[in-house]
C-alpha cells in the first residue's frame, strides 16, 4: 500500500511558470522517504501541497487512499502531521503545552489533555532530549531548540504520516545526527511513513531510504539511496564537482549509531 501518491501534479504561482512539472511520486506505507535538490528545484513548494498548505494547479495527492482535497483539517491533522522549515511557534506557550496540544486531534473538545497524554509527552520529551526544557517559553529557547520541539510535537501528534521540510537545517552536527536517527527508530518500531526534504545527500545514505531527486521542478530519478547517492546520479543536480569523499585528502566525519 502507498501511504502518499501524487499523479500528474503541476504548480505555478502564476499562468506563466510552473514551479512544479508533471510529478508522480508513490511513497509506500511505513518507510522512508528523502527529497534532493538545489535551493529553488520546488522542493518546499511539493511538500506545502503535500501538507495541504498549497493546492496544486493540475494533478492529484492522495493519502492513506483518501484524495487530499476531500480532507477537512480536523481528518488531515489524523493522518498526517507537518513541520516546516522554519517552525512559527507562539513564545508565550510553554514547551510542555506546545507539546500536549499535540494531541488535540484525538482529545473531545470537552476534555482536557488525560494524564496517559501527558505520560506520552513526557516519554517522548525525553526520547527528543528537551525534558530540560519543558517549563520554558518557547521564546526562550534558541531556533535548534525550537525545530527540535517542533519535530517532537509532529510525532507526538500521532498520525501516520510525518513530513518534514528541512528539519535538520537549523541544527548542529551532533543533533542532526540524533533527529535523523530517531526519526529510522520511529519509521521501524511504530510503521510511520516519513518524508522529508534535505540539501545533504549523506543524510538519505544514512537513513537507508527511498529517494527522490529534483530539479527544476521535475522528480528527474527515484530509488533505494544506496543506488541513487552515486556521482553519475547526482552530477545532473550538484554539478561536475561531485565526488565521494574517498577522491579527497579527507574523510567525512561521522556518528556511530
Amino acid at each position: 500500500m502507498n501511504a502518499i501518491e501524487v499523479s500528474g501534479l503541476s504548480f505555478g504561482y502564476n499562468k506563466k511558470q510552473l514551479v512544479l512539472k508533471n510529478l508522480e511520486m508513490r511513497c509506500e506505507a511505513g518507510s522512508i522517504n528523502v527529497i534532493l535538490g538545489l535551493n529553488g528545484s520546488g522542493k518546499t513548494t511539493l511538500i506545502k501541497i503535500l501538507a495541504g498548505l498549497l493546492k496544486a494547479s493540475t494533478g492529484e495527492v492522495v493519502l492513506n487512499g483518501k484524495k487530499l482535497e476531500d480532507l477537512s483539517i480536523g481528518a488531515r491533522s489524523k493522518i498526517m502531521s507537518y513541520v516546516a522549515q522554519r517552525s512559527e511557534l507562539i513564545d508565550d506557550f510553554t514547551v510542555k503545552d506546545y507539546l500536549l496540544f499535540g494531541k488535540v486531534n484525538h482529545i473531545a473538545f470537552y476534555r482536557s489533555p488525560r494524564e496517559e497524554d501527558v505520560k506520552n509527552v513526557e516519554t517522548y520529551a525525553e526520547k527528543f532530549n528537551v525534558t530540560r526544557f519543558l517549563d520554558k517559553k518557547l521564546g526562550e529557547l534558541s531556533g535548534g531548540e525550537r525545530q527540535i520541539v517542533s519535530i517532537c510535537a509532529s510525532v507526538i501528534q500521532n498520525t501516520e504520516i510525518i513530513i518534514l521540510d528541512e528539519p535538520t537545517s537549523a541544527l548542529d552536527i551532533k543533533n542532526q545526527h540524533s533527529i535523523l536517527s530517531l526519526l529510522r527508530e520511529i519509521s521501524k518500531h511504530e510503521n510511520k511513513t516519513i518524508l522529508l526534504s534535505s540539501h545533504n545527500p549523506n543524510h538519505a545514505l544514512y537513513l537507508d531510504c527511498n529517494v527522490f531527486l529534483m530539479k527544476d521542478g521535475s522528480i528527474i530519478e527515484n530509488g533505494p539511496a544506496r543506488e541513487m547517492i552515486a556521482v553519475e546520479k547526482l552530477k545532473p543536480i550538484y554539478g561536475d564537482d561531485v565526488c565521494l569523499s574517498s577522491e579527497q585528502e579527507y574523510s567525512e566525519i561521522s556518528f556511530k549509531d
